[in-house]
């Protein structure tokens, strides 16, 4: 009997099958197919992607009507309705608009889980490769001044130290990472955003305040987010930019970007390259660099391969050698100049991930690891001359020979990550990850040697609870188990670091649809910051042709912080005009600021600045951001930052004894926190008269601001300089040529900074104070770009 009824089930197969439907189709954008698109039944939770030629295929579909939502990186949603009788076989097709705003986009930064942004409980704010491109950003560094709060600024005349500001906080609040791993250490971060080229970005996700516990206690003022480029089709682009900086100095660069992915996108490999050749330039005549000599190359891979239909593994390895100079005598010997900074890295970095979900996608598990080393051979110094023959050796002679230095630095960071969702309004997150890193840097001349090692064990929990349709909630909290093992020496002085550090960071943010359209966020966050050498404390700046250290406080605590964020997100959408505008009020409270001051020169004679800890410090203020998008042809993006950033008390920068009470409040005192103005902002305009033509305007504006000034190199006596406003502009002009229909060329051309906006009181010779420097990166500058691209 059983076999009976086995023969007629088998009999039957035939006709069950044929009793289900399935749909085909192909989604596309404006420009033709669009691979790796998602289809996904909203009843059901059925769902796939497309092939290399957007062509998708859902078979085994239940009869019935059904809500379909196709999506895509950068263009907006579509949603259909579509009803499937037994055996139905319909066919279709989607057209997606681009998302010039971003309004729909998919970020991973608020909880690390690809949620799309309008519904993420932490405000993310995206800057995509449209705008490096509209801006002419060859750098990640450059095109991170358009993003409300963001401030990038140039710290150093010499080497070109930069550091971005985040909501009025210096560059160590804020926590670097790419493809949400800390890829970043210490030493690699001092320059790390100048290196990385804009070519390598699909989009950097900008995370104003702490809201998410899944990141380190150190994100106080936020999380940049550098994700790169996914390979989803077969296509390569190489490109070249000729820029001459105050119409003098010549600035190439060379970038190429190239993917290959298999017909089922079951596995990809994507690379990018960049070449930049700069020349130095003086703004002044007085034969000293304000513009560094700068040499760089860069190549990464990304990769990534599904072992199955629930799972994937992901990989990526990248390359950096980049050498620097600034100062004078370039055709000479670093010790044969009057002053020299000179620097050269090798960094190797690279990643490894492996993910995977259950059948119902209920859970998710991520294990990954990266790791990065840096090798920097260095000279800080000068003072020296070329030695004919018969000479002698001279004591200025010898501390110039000896100002070489060499540093080495070894980061990694592994991870787990559970993530686990009972039902559509519920997910849980457990992690728990490892950071280790080890850096040694050593200038025999200057007696000074660094050798630091610290590790972090975080272990974090966190839950996203939606009640209802309108709302959002994320609560969590993170341990972490911080140990410091240093020892800091100048000379005849040493500082022996051996502490360790227990610290609870509880995290929060509501999200609250206020009516369609309109959101209100609200978040709130501690943090810390363990008393250690962080990236800053690597950079050396050279005063009076001698280098300038940073040394800790032997007392140094731990800096902790409060930190509230308030936004109201409104979006609005009429036809084929889109608009986005944002409000996002912040305050955070430190205690024990760290607080760089007194600098002073050693009786080794080696200048020292001290790192130590003020009495308190309060940042508030708002940021504010308008996106409109009209068919696609007329793009606007206004941004600023009002914003007060002070001690409690008056912090004393330097204080000798020769100078009364009321000289020293007037000229070494502030309550103000030093290179925050009070006011900035961005505009980035895009116009497309025609489809082969383009073009953009752009620009920053930077507000008054304090900043230290040394100007006596003998004494270092130091002093607070008030700097006036900046506002630069660039334009750019591109037109696209279709020389057939897989392979199109780009010629562009512009000039960055078009009204010359540029400091004009640096210091002089080689007694400059070379850390005294402010406003635009560069003066006026001309450029012109071609682009080949091939899919």
């Amino acid at each position: 009997m059983k076999r009976y009824y086995c023969l007629i089930l088998i009999g039957m197969l035939p006709v069950l099958a044929t009793a289900q439907a399935s749909l085909s189709g192909q989604i596309l954008g404006p420009d033709g197919p669009l691979p790796g698109a998602s289809l996904l039944i909203t009843e059901t939770g059925q769902g796939t992607t497309t092939d290399t030629e957007g062509y998708y295929r859902l078979e085994g579909l239940p009869a019935g009507a059904f809500s379909l939502e196709a999506t895509y990186v950068g263009y907006l949603s579509e949603k259909r309705q579509i009803s499937l009788a037994q055996g139905d076989a319909q066919q279709l097709d989607f057209q997606l608009r681009e998302d010039v705003l971003n309004l729909e986009g998919i970020v991973v930064s608020a909880t690390r889980s690809a949620v799309p942004a309008h519904k993420a409980p932490v405000m993310v704010n995206r800057i995509d490769d449209r705008i490096f491109s509209q801006t002419q950003s060859l750098s990640i560094s450059e095109g991170l001044n358009f993003s409300p709060g963001l401030r990038l600024e140039n710290n150093c005349q010499n080497c070109g130290f930069t550091q971005l500001r985040m909501n009025g906080l210096d560059g160590p609040y804020t926590q670097i990472l790419i493809n949400s791993r800390p890829v970043f250490s210490a030493l690699a971060g001092v320059y790390g955003l100048e290196m990385l080229p804009a070519n390598m970005v699909e989009r950097v996700e900008v995370v104003r305040g702490g809201g998410s516990a899944l990141y380190g206690g150190n994100a106080i003022a936020g999380t940049v987010n550098i994700i790169t480029k996914d390979p989803i089709l077969n296509a390569f682009e190489a490109g070249t930019n000729l820029a001459l900086i105050n119409g003098e100095a010549l600035d190439r660069t060379i970038s190429a970007n190239g993917s290959i992915v298999d017909e089922q996108l079951s596995k990809g490999l994507s690379f990018y390259a960049f070449n930049r050749s700069r020349e130095h330039w003086d703004a002044n005549g007085d034969g000293f660099s304000e513009i560094t000599q700068l040499e760089n190359t860069t190549f990464g891979l990304d990769a990534y391969f599904n072992p199955g239909e629930y799972s994937k593994v992901k990989a990526s390895l990248f390359h950096i050698n980049e050498f620097r100079r600034g100062g004078n005598g370039f055709d000479l010997q670093p010790h044969q100049t009057d002053v020299a900074e000179q620097l050269g890295h090798q960094i190797l970095g690279g990643s490894l991930s492996y993910e995977f979900f259950t059948p119902d996608l209920r859970h998710k598990t991520a294990v990954y690891a990266s790791a990065t080393g840096v090798s920097r051979n260095s000279y800080y110094g000068g003072g020296g001359r070329i030695l004919g023959p018969g000479d002698t050796l001279t004591s200025s002679d010898l501390l110039a020979l000896n100002a070489y230095g060499q540093s080495t630095d070894f980061s990694l960071a592994t991870g787990v990550q559970y993530g686990f969702e009972p039902s559509k309004s519920w997910l849980f997150t457990l992690g728990g990850e490892y950071q280790h890193n080890r850096v040694k840097d050593e200038m025999p001349g200057y007696g000074r040697e660094i050798a630091q090692q610290t590790g972090a064990l975080g272990l974090y929990a966190q839950s996203e609870w939606r009640p209802a349709p309108k709302w959002a909630v994320l609560l969590g909290a993170r341990f972490d188990q911080v140990a410091i093992d240093g020892e800091y020496a100048l000379g005849p002085e040493t500082l022996a670091n051996d502490r360790s550090l227990g610290v609870i960071v509880p995290r929060a943010s509501i999200l609250h649809f206020l009516q369609p359209g309109l959101k209100l966020r609200m978040s709130y966050a501690q943090g810390y910051r363990a008393p250690q050498a962080f990236d800053e404390d690597l950079h050396i700046e050279t005063v009076g042709g001698a280098a300038l250290f940073t040394r800790l406080s032997p007392d140094l605590q731990p800096e902790r912080s409060n930190s509230f964020n308030l936004s109201l997100d409104y979006t609005l959408r009429q036809g084929t005009t889109a608009a986005n505008f944002i409000a996002d009020g912040f305050f955070t409270r430190l205690d024990n600021p760290f607080v760089s001051s007194n600098p002073t020169e050693l009786p080794s004679g080696v200048a020292v600045i001290t790192k130590r800890n003020g009495g308190g410090a309060t940042v508030a203020g708002a940021n504010f951001e308008s996106s409109i998008d009209f068919n696609g042809k007329v793009g606007l993006q206004l941004g600023g930052t009002l914003q007060l950033a002070q001690y409690d008390e008056k912090e004393t920068l330097w204080s000798p004894e020769t100078l009364t009470d009321a000289n020293r409040d007037s000229l070494t005192a502030t309550d103000q926190l030093l290179r925050t103005p009070g006011a900035y902002g961005f505009l980035a305009f895009s116009w497309t008269p025609a489809k082969p033509f383009s073009l953009s305007l752009s620009g920053t504006f930077t507000g008054p601001m304090n900043v230290p000034h040394i100007i006596d190199p003998g004494t270092e006596f130091t002093i607070i300089e008030r700097t006036p406003a900046f506002v630069e502009f660039n334009l750019k002009g591109a037109y696209h040529f279709d020389i057939r229909k897989d392979y199109c060329l780009e010629l562009s051309g512009g000039v960055q900074n078009l009204f010359n906006s540029y400091q004009d009181d640096f210091d002089i010779g080689a007694d400059r104070d070379a850390g005294y420097v402010y406003g635009p990166v560069r003066p006026r500058t001309l450029f012109l770009g071609a682009k080949i691209e091939f899919k």
